[in-house]
């Protein structure tokens, strides 16, 4: 979903949620009303902060010799470089209990994690294309 069709999702939840607290407050229970206002605006935020989430960005490109990452919102606001043929690629544990494991590319003693919206099968799977995709671009 993108941002004009969430749009007019919530502003139907929103005219919705009125209607039932408008229905609510002429039966004469006229709490009703602001909750179902405070409802909408949950409706909302959630959204937000799901298709928020949802633009965050890691481009992972070869350069010649060098392995470029960059990550931002929407656009790159951070770049990494590193000497693709130095490159290690580890999946190391986790520093909480219970959470997946972190995937760390790095080199000459610096190391990033990559792919921390990813669940562990699919971060499982990237790091073994990245290390085939390092191989072959040897």
């Amino acid at each position: 979903m993108n941002w004009p069709q969430a749009r007019r999702f919530i502003i139907a939840v929103a005219l919705a949620s009125l209607a039932i607290g408008v229905f609510f407050l002429v039966l004469g229970m006229p709490l009703v009303l602001p909750f179902s206002g405070l409802e909408a605006c949950a409706v909302a935020a959630a959204f937000y902060v799901v298709l928020r989430d949802g633009e965050r960005r890691e481009v992972i490109t070869f350069a010649g010799e060098r392995l470029v990452v960059e990550r931002g919102w929407r656009e790159p606001q951070e770049r990494f470089e590193f000497n693709r043929h130095w490159v290690r690629v580890d999946l190391a544990p986790s520093d909480r209990r219970h959470q997946p494991r972190r995937l760390l590319v790095g080199a000459s003693g610096e190391s990033m994690e990559l792919g921390r919206f990813l669940t562990e099968g699919e971060r499982e799977s990237f790091a073994r294309m990245l290390i085939n995709a390092l191989k072959k671009n040897s």
